[in-house]
């Protein structure tokens, strides 16, 4: 069976766009990241299996853009246009309730360990299964829940010392 590596390479480039703009990139930083990672791939196509194509791809994505930002914490949930959408919809105190509850929970969220943060937003905002995630990390299914455990468990203390 011959390998398609250009679709692959797309496809998984295309999921590791859609995650850094999820963490906080810019559109053109995440363009920049992924071509990047895409020519760096390339270039290492030789030693890599398919299987973990994505795995690879998205840890040398990663890598570049902590690396580009100096491992800022800054953690995008919703973009302007995804608030505008939900926001036109809701009256003004809604509206109000929302933005100040997403302001906390993004303050919330920055002040955990960037793991916890990564495997928060892989799980709950771009909805990956343990699975994916597992792929996508390297590591084992199990590695995955134990530390998303802890992530919650982690987020859910930092919430209730927020809230106090």
């Amino acid at each position: 069976m011959k390998v398609h590596w250009e679709r692959l390479l797309l496809a998984h480039a295309e999921v590791v766009f859609k995650y850094l703009l999820k963490i906080g990139a810019s559109k053109e930083d995440a363009e920049d990241v992924v071509q990047e990672a895409i020519m760096k791939t390339i270039e290492c196509l030789h030693q890599i299996e398919v299987d973990k194509l994505r795995a690879w791809l998205f840890k040398v994505a990663l890598h570049r853009y902590y690396t580009l930002y100096n491992k800022k914490k800054t953690v995008a949930y919703f973009s302007e246009e995804e608030l505008a959408q939900f926001k036109s919809a809701m009256d003004v105190e809604e509206e109000i309730i929302l933005t100040e509850r997403d302001a906390n929970l993004r303050e919330v969220l920055q002040g955990l360990p960037p793991n916890f943060q990564q495997l928060l937003v892989m799980k709950y905002f771009m909805d990956l299964s343990y699975k994916e995630i597992a792929a996508i990390l390297d590591v084992k299914e199990a590695h995955v829940k134990t530390y998303l455990q802890r992530a919650r468990k982690a987020l859910r203390v930092k919430w209730e010392e927020f809230d106090e």
